[in-house]
């Protein structure tokens, strides 16, 4: 059995030839703090979390805009499974996640009950792969690790320390693209089509600088997920908006005779029936669970420059020049109630207005709504959300990793009371870094998304807090903050804010919600 330190030093170098030069985590000592220790000789930093599934949002963040696996360290029992969530959250966001865990040696399991967990069955259902990492081959089985979580699709893998047994293997990526041919059916389906729809994915995203020439001739609208805008100019007047699964963009939909999904992922849209009759071709790098866009959908697998963007040749559509911006403008009109108060789309407008162009990331809440909706950006990768898990709690600590990510520019972490409340502590990590990131939180005392669900006379005590003020909270942390309760106000202070963390406690007037509500989803406001 290799000792600790020598073990130690064989994962860092592991890590370090899988091109990781961060980590992330909550130690809880043992292989741990070796493993940090031994990272830091190889010069590779350690990012000290307040919890666990923070530490891993951290990771997997900073990995995706670093094009590496994100890492994120963890002690056993209660350190694993309280990262619980963000192993979930890297695996159906499509993020690269290694999570390394401390774990009771098998050689010692039969006398050590504290603590002991079946580590590896636990995180199976959340990751890729999970097993343990022992003494055979450590450095290579952890750069496979690596390279497995963030082969698309991209996910989280799991692996338990212990050096007392030889562990799993991961064989190094031996990818052979699985390329289908198209057929004359799919040419014939593509070449007919004269009002052809084309919605972006996220699996899209990496190759945006392929696409967007390959778009840009067609003539025909264009949507992208939550998760790939910015894959598509939003600027460009092709562009229709976004694809949600809801009803904001099926009048445009309807009018299509063919749909195709350009890396489009069926964990990204709102659970619901498939309502289209147009006939629906799905272009993606690797498999995908199809049945969502109806049984009449047809599915390439191949690499987007050489096999799937030239398919989009066939096109021959007839939609009148500038549809994709004038559905857009309609659908940005349509979230407007002529309400007076201090609204959520006042305080996206402004802070879109003084911050420019920026990256930002996008709790889950009635704010997200607003914000995907009315944030432009026409660089993909800037507007950073949770929406295959869609989890509360994932703006502040993706503020983290991207800030880490992106030293140079400034981060906006645009998130509600509720999801801030669960991850408060981090802003202590923003001020410890002294990381350039305003967080900017919808202030209105209520998990107001569930409140519109719920049915007339229910308890309000069910989705109502006492009202907090953030920004007290912020300073007592080390983190400047201001209060806003109006447009000037907080343009006011945005405009003044220098380099470094900062805070805005928005009060806002949650009234539009319902209305917002109901222009994207459609129905009544309690629809989920």
């Amino acid at each position: 059995m290799a000792g600790p330190a020598s073990f130690a030093a064989a994962v860092a170098e592991g890590l370090r030839q899988a091109g990781v030069h961060r980590l992330f985590g909550v130690p809880g000592g043992g292989a741990n703090l070796d493993l940090i220790e031994a990272s830091a000789g190889l010069g590779i930093g350690f990012t000290l979390a307040h919890t666990e599934s923070a530490a891993c949002i951290m990771a997997s963040t900073f990995g995706r805009l670093t094009g590496t696996a994100g890492v994120a360290v963890v002690t056993r029992g209660p350190g694993l499974t309280s990262a619980a969530n963000g192993l979930a959250q890297a695996t159906l966001d499509r993020s690269p996640l290694l999570l390394l865990a401390d774990g009771v040696p098998r050689a010692e399991a039969h006398r050590t009950a504290h603590q002991r967990l079946d580590q590896v069955r636990m995180a199976a259902p959340l990751a890729k792969h999970s097993g343990v990492l022992g003494w055979q081959e450590p450095s290579t089985t952890v750069e496979a690790a690596a390279a497995l979580a963030c082969r698309p699709p991209a996910g989280a893998v799991h692996l338990t320390l212990d050096r007392s047994v030889p562990g799993d293997r991961i064989e190094p990526a031996s990818v052979t693209p699985q390329t289908a041919d198209p057929g004359d059916d799919v040419h014939a389906v593509l070449a007919r089509a004269r009002r052809p729809v084309v919605i972006v994915g996220l699996d899209a995203v990496d190759a945006a600088g392929l696409i967007r020439p390959a778009l840009s001739g067609i003539g025909c609208p264009v949507l992208t997920t939550y998760q790939a805008k910015g894959a598509v100019a939003e600027s460009w007047d092709g562009y229709a908006g976004l694809f949600t699964g809801a009803a904001i963009e099926a009048e445009l939909l309807h009018q299509a005779d063919l749909i195709v999904g350009l890396g489009l992922d069926p964990v990204e849209p709102v659970p619901g029936a498939w309502p289209y009759q147009a006939d629906v071709v799905v272009l993606h790098r690797h498999p995908i669970e199809a049945g969502y866009f109806g049984a009449r959908a047809r599915t390439l697998i191949g690499e987007y420059g050489a096999d799937l963007l030239p398919l989009l040749g066939h096109l021959r559509p007839s939609w009148p020049p500038g549809t994709g911006a004038k559905f857009r403008a309609a659908t940005q009109d349509a979230l407007e109630d002529g309400a007076a108060g201090f609204r959520p789309q006042d305080v996206v407008r402004t802070i879109r207005e003084t911050a420019g162009d920026v990256t930002v990331t996008v709790d889950a809440g009635a704010h997200m709504l607003v914000a995907m909706a009315l944030w432009n950006t026409d660089h993909p990768s800037r507007v950073l959300i949770s929406n295959g898990l869609a989890t509360m709690g994932f703006a502040l600590p993706a503020a983290v990793g991207a800030a880490l990510a992106r030293p140079s520019s400034r981060v906006i972490c645009l998130v509600g009371d509720g999801g801030l409340g669960m991850v408060l502590a981090e802003l202590e990590t923003l001020a410890r870094l002294d990381l350039d990131v305003t967080v900017v939180v919808f202030n209105d005392a209520t998990l107001t998304l569930i409140e519109l669900k719920q049915r007339p006379g229910a308890d309000p005590g069910a989705v109502a807090y006492c009202g907090t003020d953030f920004a007290a909270a912020a300073r007592a942390m080390g983190v400047p903050a201001a209060t806003a309760t109006a447009s000037g106000q907080l343009r006011d202070q945005l405009a003044g804010v220098p380099r470094g963390p900062f805070l805005v406690d928005a009060r806002i007037d949650r009234s539009s919600y319902r209305h917002v509500l109901r222009a994207i989803r459609g129905g009544p406001a309690t629809q989920p």
